[in-house]
């Protein structure tokens, strides 16, 4: 659900838009209308361009190094996965003929290119380079940071302990147009999971001979939209639209990225017309929405993830689940949403938001109850507790956990809240060392799998510092990763989701945030599915009145 914010100021709740209208000013795709007859038209129509405002995480384009989401957006741009989800979280097809489905082993998946699928340098996409980019994927000496996401497929486990250096059982070649992926054990969202950055397919030869500088630069070609044209890796990154494109030509002629290290900045930059369209921070939301310069180009938009207080569960402190009950029941989620973020969010239920499939509908919201709280701790004999949160220093997560330490000083218990540097932040949570702390968690699309497996299961809760681990619980994850119909794996996340949270509170949910953008009224189709910023379907309207004559 997408909102625009009101000129009159900051509403918490504004009126929701279709997707098609969500910029009302934006009008569709120019026809290059104007005086003169048609050539003289066309000769002196403007050209589009789009300037995109963002942070620059410096790590480089390669999305299988890398899994952060504006990297992830401009890499989007150039290279392609066999499959994309859409900014309406659906997906689609990209090079491939149609989404492939399983035989019916629930292992064998046949896949089929689209003819005339090129790289940017002119050579073709062949079933060769789907099969090299996932063995470059499983390579030890890759380290790519997301192969949970597709280390089912045959063989992927033995490349990953330097047991086999090639996928020969797990991706297999008919021609240069088919080839077949084979799963070690069953797993649905293996066909989802094609539809993510992680899943990008490279061209072997550029690949290999670009070595470490693959994704730095211009070092970096693929299948999509847009190609580069530079990139300095630390101001901007120019591209040109790929006018050979196998699907159509792209809509734009430029796309700039520009970096800029701080959102306040950025803004700035926004309203002085120097980008066309930025994320807009959560801490900056309600000073823009009242910005009379900015209030009528917001948007609010829901996310697919959950904002949460992470329990190390392996806590002496933490073990009983009385004790993180209690200190579940002591929260005010309702203060926080409206205090601290301004009501850009729905105070949780549980784990799973309401646009993913296992979602309770049915499900209270999670009590907020300072007497209950105690009586737990006292049923837990537990009295002067006393814990210590350690937290990124930067954006609303001191300010969230400052505020729940009032909360549970009520209840008494001590919080030592302590804001540290992003690096020793993700030192310690790899470490395990942190008790407590706030996270935002945010699958890449509306599918339990992706949102709780990676979390909660008991293969996968140690690698994200929560300790958790309940059979009952993982033999529903598990289920439902090799469960085909739709309707009873959702009843198994459900179930799953009432035993993590409702029962174990394995972690303590806060609300299902919403994140919010700046758009110009000319750029048409600014939407935004899962906080990466896609390019694929955008579009600028040269003809609106608003649009820079200068470009």
């Amino acid at each position: 659900m997408i909102e625009n914010i009101s000129r009159r100021g900051f509403v918490k709740a504004a009126g929701t838009v279709g997707a098609a209208a969500m910029l009302a000013a934006c009008g569709g795709k120019s026809d290059n209308a104007g005086s003169g007859d048609a050539a003289s038209t066309e000769e002196t129509a403007a050209k589009k361009v789009l300037y995109f405002g963002q942070n620059n995480p410096k790590e480089g384009l390669d999305m299988q190094k890398s899994t952060n989401s504006g990297e992830s957006a401009i890499a989007d741009s150039v290279v392609e996965s066999p499959l994309r989800w859409t900014e309406d979280n659906v997906l689609v097809t990209t090079f491939l003929s149609e989404i492939p489905t399983f035989e019916a082993d629930g292992l064998t998946l046949p896949c089929e290119i689209k003819e005339g699928v090129m790289f940017h340098d002119g050579t073709p996409l062949t079933s060769a380079d789907v099969k090299y980019s996932f063995e470059r994927m499983f390579t030890p000496a890759t380290a790519a940071k997301s192969t949970y996401m597709y280390d089912v497929l045959a063989g992927a486990a033995e490349m990953l302990a330097g047991e086999k250096d090639n996928l020969d059982d797990g991706i297999t070649i008919e021609d240069d147009r088919h080839f077949t992926f084979h799963l070690a054990t069953p797993m649905v969202t293996f066909v989802n999971n094609l539809g993510i950055s992680y899943a990008h397919i490279f061209p072997k030869d550029a690949c290999e001979k670009a070595g470490d500088q693959w994704g730095l630069g211009a070092n970096f070609i693929g299948t999509g939209k847009y190609k580069i044209q530079s990139n300095d890796d630390t101001t901007e990154v120019v591209m040109v639209k790929n006018a050979d494109y196998y699907d159509g030509e792209p809509a734009l002629d430029e796309l700039h990225y520009v970096f800029y290290d701080d959102p306040s900045t950025k803004m700035n930059a926004f309203i002085a017309g120097e980008i066309d369209w930025c994320d807009l921070d959560a801490s900056l939301l309600e000073e823009y929405s009242n910005n009379p310069d900015t209030a009528d180009k917001v948007v609010l938009y829901d996310t697919l993830g959950v904002m949460f207080i992470a329990l190390n569960n392996a806590s002496e402190n933490l073990k009983d689940a009385k004790v993180r009950q209690a200190l579940s029941m002591a929260i005010d989620r309702e203060s926080i949403l409206t205090n601290i973020m301004g009501g850009a969010g729905k105070v949780a239920s549980g784990w799973l938001c309401p646009m993913t499939p296992g979602w309770d509908e049915s499900a209270p919201d999670l009590p907020y109850d300072v007497a209950g709280a105690k009586k737990l701790l006292e049923e837990a004999g537990v009295t002067n507790l006393s814990l210590k949160c350690e937290t990124r220093s930067s954006g609303s997560y001191v300010d969230i956990m400052t505020a729940v330490q009032g909360m549970w000083k009520e209840i008494g218990v001590t919080l030592d809240v302590q804001g540290v540097d992003a690096g020793i932040w993700s030192e310690d949570r790899t470490a395990g060392n942190i008790e407590v702390d706030c996270l935002g968690w945010f699958p890449l699309y509306a599918d339990a799998d992706n949102h709780m497996y990676t979390y909660f299961a008991n293969t996968s809760s140690d690698t994200k510092s929560v300790f958790y681990h309940n059979d009952e619980a993982n033999e529903l994850l598990n289920s439902a990763r090799a469960e085909l119909d739709a309707a009873k794996r959702a009843d198994l996340y459900k179930q799953a989701d009432d035993i993590i949270i409702r029962r174990d509170m394995a972690c303590i949910p806060l609300y299902w945030p919403k994140r919010s953008f700046v758009a110009q009224p000319y750029v048409v189709n600014a939407k935004c599915g899962n906080l990466i910023y896609h390019m694929i379907d955008v579009d600028v309207d040269p003809t609106h009145p608003d649009y820079p004559t200068d470009r």
